[in-house]
């Protein structure tokens, strides 16, 4: 080989050679004082759609994990178990997380190469914190401040969290500057949101108009600026989330009398309003609608949601969330229309032990509530004019399923003496944990659930008392009486 070959080689060999290695993992260390040595702990990123954790673990006899955990990108991760921790985690530097409990609260500190990102975010959380000290002792505390001195306020506190960054700035990486402004602003629109919706509900005067942010319009402008790597922060990608549903909302032609969301045909323009919206950044609306659709098994019956679904992972195939969107479905494929309603047997309020099959060859409308659940509560009033509608029909049976924890039963009792909400009472009693839960997906209450007379669920999702007409007239339909005749009847 002549000397010019090798010299062309040696560089083509060096500079491949010399390339850096994408970092795809970390190492992580958790070491707990005086551990619990048989509790989970679980992580999964806080950007994934699926519930299911990445990684589940015990901690050894000297209450300590290690192990290298994957991840190709900077993210931010969920350490949960018998406490929870939001940590900011990138490639290549490792973590330790020591915790010890002082007055059952958790106390973190951090070492190793990724210990300045959770450092910087307890700084900010610390702060803010003593900023809500700080006025404590108003009737609404930060949020009885006028709004001038409310802003001056905000702005100052903005400032001093902007400093810990500015401290840190030799050793923080370019990304995370990225996240932790995006962090903060998301926070800026949060409490500002917060401080509008005290004014309305406690300080507004009769007649007074609502209070609206000053430069509100431009929130949504100000946030598709920010470089995606913004969506590492939890708190900005709620906010990026939660703007899909709130211009939706703004656009749809509702009814005063019945609540946009019970209306299934809402959900489906709030989604089109997005996705159709040319102003949004395509890497922004993926995970607008992505977020957007993974949440709507919570609140659409699943075969409308299913359609919804179905329209994105086609419309953007390429989208790295659509596997976890598929595995979100995938778990309510059994709670589709027509598939045998899953069964169970609780205790009633009369002591008697009532499954679901046992009340096979009427419509059953299943009620999923607790005690201390206000949205539930505020349902009843709604629910006692559907019953009373529908007070002559005998071939339906209105199922109440308390999700209270065990302790609170006599609680449930008393609730119960008070309201007089009749049906079938029962009582699962094991909190959120109680099987009706697994078995039908259910990660919020109230829920509804309408079961045909063959036993087959005609709505895993159904629609809510106060949806009015809507649930009514689906009701009718499964008693088999023509919507004709179920209109004359009202």
């Amino acid at each position: 080989m002549n000397t010019k070959k090798f010299i062309l080689l040696f560089l083509c060999v060096s500079i491949f050679s010399c390339q850096k290695k994408k970092e795809t993992s970390f190492f992580f260390t958790l070491e707990v004082e005086a551990p619990n040595l048989e509790q989970e702990y679980s992580i999964r990123s806080s950007s994934s759609f699926d519930n299911e954790p990445e990684y589940v673990f015990k901690l050894d006899e000297n209450g300590t994990f290690a192990g290298d955990i994957k991840i190709d990108d900077p993210k931010t991760i969920m350490l949960s178990g018998d406490f929870y921790k939001s940590l900011y985690v990138t490639p290549g530097k490792d973590l330790t997380v020591k915790v010890k409990m002082e007055d059952k609260t958790p106390v973190f500190s951090y070492e190793g190469e990724g210990a300045v990102y959770p450092k910087i975010f307890d700084h900010i959380e610390a702060l803010d914190r003593a900023f809500s000290e700080k006025y404590k002792d108003l009737e609404y505390g930060e949020f009885s401040l006028d709004w001038d001195t409310f802003r001056k306020e905000l702005d100052a506190l903005l400032e001093d969290k902007k400093a810990i960054t500015t401290a840190e700035a030799n050793v923080i990486s370019k990304d995370f500057e990225t996240v932790i402004d995006a962090h903060l602003f998301a926070q800026k629109i949060r409490i500002m949101k917060l401080y509008s919706s005290y004014y309305n509900a406690f300080k507004k005067e009769e007649g007074e108009a609502d209070f609206s942010i000053p430069g509100n319009e431009n929130f949504l402008n100000q946030a598709l600026a920010y470089d995606t790597k913004a969506l590492a922060s939890t708190e900005f990608a709620n906010l990026i989330s939660s703007f899909v549903s709130n211009e939706g909302i703004k656009k749809l032609e509702v009814k005063d009398d019945i609540p946009w969301y019970s209306t299934p045909s809402n959900w489906s323009k709030i989604y089109e309003f997005t996705k159709n919206n040319n102003d949004i950044p395509t890497a922004y609306k993926e995970y607008m609608l992505g977020a957007y659709v993974s949440a709507l098994t919570m609140s659409l019956e699943i075969d409308e949601a299913w359609d919804i679904k179905e329209d994105f992972v086609n419309s953007y195939p390429d989208y790295e969330g659509v596997k976890q969107i598929n595995n979100v479905y995938s778990k309510w494929e059994p709670l589709r229309k027509g598939k045998i309603a899953p069964d169970f047997t609780y205790e009633s309020l009369d002591g008697e032990m009532v499954s679901l099959s046992s009340l096979k060859g009427n419509v059953v409308y299943i009620d999923v509530w607790a005690t201390w659940c206000g949205p539930c509560i505020s349902e009843f009033p709604s629910y006692k004019v559907l019953k009373n509608r529908l007070d002559n029909a005998t071939d339906i049976k209105w199922l109440y399923v308390s999700v209270d924890d065990a302790e609170d039963k006599e609680k449930w009792v008393t609730f119960l003496a008070k309201n007089e909400l009749g049906g079938i009472q029962l009582f699962g009693g094991n909190g959120w944990d109680t099987s009706i839960n697994e078995m039908y997906q259910i990660r919020g209450i109230p829920r509804y659930i309408l079961i045909d007379k063959d036993g087959n669920i005609h709505s895993s999702n159904a629609p809510r008392p106060s949806s009015g007409d809507l649930i009514y007239d689906v009701i009718q339909k499964l008693r088999g009486v023509e919507l004709e005749k179920a209109t004359s009847m009202k």
